[in-house]
């Protein structure tokens, strides 16, 4: 019983601190805006009733979020013995299942920069974009940082496991990230604009990062590969040295961050072809496929523990 109170506490005074951080942000950035913030919603010639609570909309899909995610089942899926990625008995399941989430954040991404000139998966650019435009339009990047962030730690305050996903267990966190790009979608395109539809889309991302990030192998980074590009041009050096003096690692982890890098752009490729008839409204995929995925029935198999 007195867990259970503790556990209760734990949440309401977590959600406060999410709602205050999500009203900081909606005064210091979404009120003040400059009208060159503002970029077009497709298929809207007026205001609606989305448009007019878009705001709202997005904060209640947070917090929804943040009580969704805390259903996910503990204890966490227990992690193979063998902690080394390329050692492991599952590893060509995280190899591919890795890939996969990579395209879906590729595609979110693609779209998000074809349809409102944003990026929602990685945020170098929009740290340096926030900088120099700051005190004249540096709410629109500032925000998707803010999104993104929020979302990071809305799983990392639930704890979240980074093997849930590698199992095809239930995972609340996908789930969530599946229904705030869905729900994005429907902002920008009744017209609430980037500035409500972006951060939700950034938020997504936060939380997808956050878990794949938790993996017991290797931090997986799903929706942003400049990391993985350095991690894939080092292991082929490394292993071109080992052919020459015969003492160099195999292609194993390379080849694990050459296909994520490969996936994510392929993500972008397919984003494109699908705006190019359905608009932002092409971003329905990746949602439908992430809470597809969340509820489990992607077929994987529990992660084999290594023999002793």
């Amino acid at each position: 019983m007195f867990r259970m109170r503790s556990s209760r506490r734990g949440s309401f005074r977590g959600l406060m601190l999410l709602a205050i951080c999500l009203f900081a942000c909606h005064e210091l950035f979404v009120v003040s805006t400059s009208p060159t913030a503002y970029v077009d919603a497709a298929g809207v010639d007026g205001g609606s009733l989305v448009a007019d609570h878009g705001v709202k909309i997005a904060c209640l899909v947070v917090v929804l979020s943040f009580f969704i995610i805390s259903t996910e089942p503990q204890p966490a899926s227990p992690p193979p013995a063998e902690a080394v990625l390329e050692k492991r008995a599952d590893y060509n399941k995280v190899l591919i299942f890795s890939a996969y989430l990579a395209w879906l954040s590729g595609f979110v991404n693609a779209v998000c920069i074809l349809q409102m000139g944003m990026t929602v998966a990685h945020h170098t650019g929009n740290a340096s974009h926030t900088g120099r435009l700051w005190g004249i339009d540096a709410q629109r990047f500032a925000m998707s940082i803010v999104g993104f962030w929020v979302g990071a730690a809305v799983a990392g305050y639930h704890k979240c496991s980074g093997e849930t996903l590698y199992c095809g267990r239930w995972s609340p966190a996908l789930l969530s990230s599946g229904i705030a790009v869905a729900v994005a979608v429907i902002l920008q395109h009744d017209g609430a604009g980037p500035l409500v539809s972006v951060p939700l889309f950034a938020f997504s991302q936060g939380l997808q990062n956050a878990v794949t990030r938790k993996h017991s192998a290797v931090p997986i980074c799903t929706t942003h590969v400049t990391g993985y590009l350095t991690d894939f041009g080092s292991g082929i050096g490394a292993w071109a040295r080992g052919m020459v003096d015969g003492s160099g690692p195999g292609l194993r982890r390379p080849m694990f961050f050459a296909l994520s890098f490969f996936t994510f752009a392929l993500g972008g490729y397919v984003a494109k072809k699908s705006t190019d008839k359905y608009g932002v409204q092409a971003a329905y995929i990746p949602a439908v496929l992430m809470m597809i995925t969340a509820l489990g029935l992607v077929p994987m198999s529990p992660p084999k523990q290594a023999k002793a």
